[in-house]
């Protein structure tokens, strides 16, 4: 086989990807380009014609298509989020640059605004990831005064593990209606406890359906049922977290339950390992969580 299938994007499995998100997983927001999509590690063309591909496949399918333009030169994120506006996407986000650090909240703010500003239409997150930018700023802080400077500032995207920060950005919040969206799946229910108003994960383009249930159960105020969800989607994630769980395992695991092939990863990234895939298998299976073609597993929903 060549060497060319890692190097190129598979556009055409896009339009399924979307389906199977709808349908099967009860999913109709996406993130795209972000740290599940390699963005940082597509140029920047491959950026926007993934970008336009979500954009047009998603049409009437997704609610909203929200678009990472992050990048580590603001030449590069100013012209992702003009193009994004271009296309009719319905949001763009941004990660802290993180080669040359912002050293303070000023500082940050200074560069989102310069992005925002290449799109003053567009919702405006910001992606809150310190665990990869190496950017400690807290998001409370940043949410301080925060539209002021970007009038286009809709919320963030929260992945850390900070639920005092996460807290503060909710008690914080009463006032205006900042999007507060949760990234680290296997502690969302403590976040929808503190007030989170939605997530962006990787688990959900598999568990998205479990995920809605436990969604469900929370708002029924039925904090057992909720809570039984929550464990048995950390108890799949910890195994994973063993294995040596990224990026690379997650288009493995998604390649496994959806069918759709997702590929491997893009250099500096490995493939996963056939070992990886098949213990993840097994473990998905234990958990009732692979419904089978053909076998909806609704029946299999009370032994949990």
């Amino acid at each position: 086989e060549s060497l060319t299938h890692w190097r190129e994007i598979n556009f055409p499995v896009i339009g399924q990807y979307v389906d199977y998100l709808v349908k099967e997983q009860g999913v109709k927001n996406i993130f795209v380009n972000g740290t599940t999509g390699e963005g940082l590690s597509l140029s920047i063309s491959e950026r926007r014609q993934v970008a336009e591909e979500w954009v047009r496949q998603g049409k009437n399918k997704l609610d909203q298509v929200v678009i990472h333009v992050g990048a580590l030169n603001l030449k590069e994120s100013q012209e992702l989020a003009q193009h994004a506006a271009e296309i009719g996407a319905d949001g763009i986000a941004v990660i802290a640059p993180f080669f040359f650090k912002s050293q303070n909240k000023d500082a940050l703010i200074s560069f989102l605004r310069e992005v925002a500003a290449a799109a003053p239409a567009l919702p405006f997150y910001y992606y809150h990831i310190p665990s990869l930018t190496g950017v400690k700023i807290r998001a409370e802080e940043l949410l301080d005064g925060i539209q002021d400077k970007i009038p286009s500032f809709q919320g963030l995207k929260f992945s850390d593990t900070d639920l005092l920060d996460f807290g503060q950005c909710v008690d914080q919040n009463h006032q205006r209606q900042f999007a507060l969206l949760f990234g680290v799946d296997e502690q969302l229910l403590s976040a929808l406890v503190l007030g989170a108003t939605g997530a962006v994960g990787s688990t959900y383009n598999y568990l998205g359906k479990k995920t809605n249930q436990m969604l469900e159960a929370f708002e029924q105020k039925d904090l057992a049922s909720a809570l039984s969800y929550q464990f048995r989607i950390q108890r799949f994630i910890n195994y994973v977290i063993k294995l040596g769980f990224g990026v690379s395992q997650t288009k493995a695991i998604m390649t496994l339950v959806s069918g759709i092939p997702m590929g491997p990863p893009r250099l500096p990234l490995q493939k996963a390992t056939q070992e990886f895939t098949a213990n993840a298998e097994a473990k998905l299976k234990s958990l009732n969580f692979l419904s089978f073609p053909g076998l909806k597993d609704g029946n299999m929903e009370a032994c949990s």
